[in-house]
Formats: C-alpha cells, sequence, structure tokens
C-alpha cells in the first residue's frame, strides 16, 4: 500500500468524519430503530464516510473492493438487515463495517484504471437500483412480516427506496460533476 501524501485534503478529512458522525451517535441510532430509511441513508453515508478517509490517500491492492463488496452485501441480505435493524450489538457490528467497507474501497479503488473505476461504480448503481426495487415491491423479507423481531414495517419500504434513489441520485452527480470538471479543466 503507497501513501500519497500529496492527495491528503483536510476538506475530505472533514467531510469523512462529519458523515461517520452524522449516523454514528446516540440520537440517529435511536431513530435507526424505528425508521428504516434512515437506516438504510446510514449505509451509505458511513460506506462512503470510509471512503473518503482514504481516497486518493492510500493505494493499495484493486482486490481490496472484492472484501468490500462482501461485507456490504452481507449486511443487506434480509436476516443480517434486520439484526443490524433491531439489535444494538449487530448495528454496532454493521456499522463498523460500513465504514470498514469503505475503507477497502477506498484504498482499492484509488489504483483502478479509470474504465474499471467507472465500471464499479456502474455496476454498484446498478445493484442498488434493483435492491431498491425490492423496497418499492414491499417484499416482505425485510420487514417484520418475515422477521418478528425487526422494527421495520412492510409499509416503510416504499420511503428506504426513495431515500435510496436520492441518495443514489446525489452520488451519481457527484461523481459525473467531478469527471466533467477533471475533463474540462
Amino acid at each position: 500500500m503507497k501513501i500519497q501524501k500529496n492527495e491528503v485534503s483536510i476538506k475530505q478529512l472533514i467531510a469523512s468524519i462529519a458523515l461517520i458522525l452524522a449516523f454514528v451517535n446516540p440520537y440517529v441510532e435511536g431513530i435507526e430503530f424505528k425508521e428504516q430509511w434512515v437506516f438504510m441513508v446510514s449505509h451509505y453515508l458511513l460506506f462512503i464516510g470510509g471512503f473518503l478517509l482514504v481516497y486518493k490517500v492510500f493505494r493499495g491492492n484493486p482486490l481490496l473492493v472484492i472484501p468490500s463488496a462482501i461485507l456490504v452485501v452481507f449486511w443487506h441480505t434480509p436476516y443480517y438487515f434486520a439484526l443490524a435493524g433491531s439489535f444494538l450489538s449487530f448495528r454496532l457490528m454493521n456499522d463498523i463495517s460500513m465504514i470498514v467497507a469503505g475503507l477497502l474501497a477506498g484504498i482499492g479503488s484509488s489504483s483502478l484504471k479509470l474504465f474499471s473505476w467507472l465500471s464499479l461504480f456502474v455496476l454498484w448503481m446498478t445493484a442498488d437500483t434493483a435492491y431498491s426495487i425490492f423496497f418499492l415491491l414491499q417484499v416482505p423479507q425485510y420487514s417484520n412480516v418475515s422477521y418478528p423481531f425487526s422494527p421495520y414495517s412492510p409499509q416503510q419500504e416504499i420511503q428506504t427506496a426513495v431515500a435510496m434513489w436520492f441518495v443514489m441520485s446525489g452520488v451519481i452527480i457527484y461523481v459525473i460533476g467531478k469527471f466533467l470538471k477533471k475533463l474540462i479543466f
């Protein structure tokens, strides 16, 4: 792993820490036990917080994106999603995993060529779009219909899908903006 000291950005560091602290605190954690959409948004922002903490600063093996993806997919399977939504111990493991997944993705993707990076980005957005459709269709596996201990009802799933689309749209706009800025300037 290589450290790129000239890539260290105070803005990027502050943004990443702010994203993590915005969701790893007692107030928001309490809301996440009631509101599925807040819980889902926390996944995105904790991952992005971890990603921004190391992206372009540390360059490592591109294969690190694989364990990153495994961690993310694991916590988005219905049973583990319900456990993390219901119990503090699982929530802590989930939150730490999302941050670590972001760190791994940031380190691994810093070494990727542009085409590979864009391909992974498109794959992520495609997978998340498909995943949000599960919520839009109110698939019972992500609610207390399938797992009675889950705090989330099927009625919350549409809000979750909409929240996912807003976050994905924001990420897409940001990435395209950065890409165009690089091309133009």
